[in-house]
């Protein structure tokens, strides 16, 4: 067998987590995605994905220290299955852009279970969420993840299973070699098909990821004993079997080429990332309407965007998600694109429906998976030409801690009322108390 050299940097890299020094900027962004991640979770509270998941999860009755929203301590698995679910529910979390997954999703959810359970601290738990997601972000990179999408496997669920895998194992203490077994055992269980996409198993595959993680770290260090090499660059590995012509491989795997939390975008509009640049054009166009009627519109995108959001029809609201028409429609009403804004009430909304119908979506090569353009003539004969760049959230237009708290405060306070700031603040202060540990008691009191 050649030699394995994935397994070996990524196993070195996690099992060397808690002797690793962070700096602040990679310690706040780790708290930034904590914060994100409480606020779509808790924002979730009412969605059926994520209710449906505690009903089964919590039957099991399987005893742990692990809070699972909503519904006291449970197992880690459990818990992680749970919230995991419910932080993918609004379609509202993170996204790296770099392997186009949700990585924080599957990988707080397994960080905060197993860090209760095992009565780690603030500074271990953010240690183990870093390298997780730095290791789920190398191993979806250089169009690894993307194509895995494309192919019609979920990046999240495929690549949230490894981010989640590491975080676990690095809690856990494993060895080299138990480690190199979790992520064999995390490989071979991979799954998530994009075709589910606008239904509730897209945010069950994020809680399937961080509950999988959990499980794989546990066999490893049971002593299962699993493929070492389905993570290399070469040979009969998972990227053989997801892209099956070998047009892209998982990278080889570099742990000292700077942090890759700093290429992860927070999602200011509840919808499919790639829709983000279509919402903004439309609410800038929104603004300068000046009580014209529009005649026609037309939204300009990237082909890619419309492998993921290519409804036309929208006939549940879970599908406005995955629409670009829908969503242009929502900006071009003023709507903010917001949890409330997906919806029967929004859905059943005659203007909404007017423009929805009115838009007409094309495609440009030369637009990017975070830009768009969108033209608009109105009744009057005049036109307008709105031009996004980059979309809001994405790394160089940062939605920054003011913004975050924005977003934090409208997802939060209508579930915790005057609680929410305090949420907020222990996220954003985590590290140095036990911030965790009263974010789990709160996270996991009846509802």
């Amino acid at each position: 067998m050649p030699a394995l050299k994935n397994a070996t940097a990524l196993s070195q890299y996690v099992s060397s987590t808690m002797t690793r020094d962070l700096p602040e900027d990679v310690l706040d962004a780790a708290r930034m995605c904590l914060a994100d991640w409480l606020a779509v979770l808790v924002g979730a509270h009412a969605q059926g994905a994520g209710v449906a998941v505690r009903k089964v999860a919590s039957a099991w009755n399987a005893p742990g220290n692990a809070p699972m929203f909503q519904n006291g301590r449970q197992s880690p698995m459990a818990a992680a299955l749970v919230n995991g679910t419910f932080a993918h529910c609004l379609d509202f979390d993170d996204t790296h852009l770099g392997c186009l997954a949700h990585l924080s999703g599957p990988t707080w959810a397994a960080t905060l279970a197993m860090a209760c359970e095992l009565d780690k601290s603030d500074m271990e738990a953010l240690k183990a969420f870093v390298t997780g997601f730095e290791v789920g972000a190398r191993v979806g990179g250089q169009d690894f993840g993307e194509t895995t999408n494309k192919r019609g496997f979920h990046s999240t669920s495929v690549i949230g299973r490894f981010s989640a895998t590491a975080a676990a194992s690095a809690l856990m203490g494993l060895s080299e070699g138990q480690i190199s077994n979790a992520m064999g055992v995390a490989a071979t269980t991979a799954g998530g098909l994009v075709a589910s996409f606008g239904t509730m198993s897209k945010p069950f595959h994020a809680g399937k990821a961080a509950m999988d993680g959990i499980l794989a770290a546990q066999m490893g260090g049971a002593g299962f004993e699993a493929a070492k090499d389905l993570l290399e660059t070469d040979g009969d590995t998972l990227a053989s079997a997801v892209v099956q012509n070998q047009e892209v491989r998982i990278p080889a795997l570099d742990f000292n080429t700077g942090s890759e939390l700093h290429n992860n975008t927070f999602k200011p509009f509840a919808a499919c990332l790639l829709v983000h640049p279509t919402v903004q054009s439309a609410r800038d166009i929104y603004q300068q309407i000046d009580g014209r009627k529009l005649r026609s519109v037309v939204a300009s995108i990237h082909p890619m965007v419309l492998r993921f959001a290519a409804k036309t029809q929208v006939n549940e609201p879970l599908e406005g998600k995955f629409s670009v028409a829908y969503c242009a429609a929502l900006g071009l009403c003023g709507f903010d694109a917001s949890e409330q804004d997906f919806t029967q009430d929004r859905l059943d909304n005659a203007e909404l429906q007017r423009l929805m119908d009115m838009v007409e979506v094309v495609t440009d090569e030369s637009e990017t998976s975070t830009s768009a353009t969108m033209f608009v003539t109105f009744e009057d004969g005049s036109e307008m030409t709105m031009h996004t760049p980059l979309a809001p959230g994405n790394p160089g237009n940062p939605l920054g801690w003011d913004g975050m708290e924005r977003k934090f405060m409208s997802l939060v306070e209508p579930v915790f009322g005057d609680r929410a700031q305090e949420l907020f603040n222990l996220a954003r202060t985590a590290g140095s108390g036990d911030n965790l540990k009263q974010i789990a008691d709160m996270l996991s009191e009846q509802a």
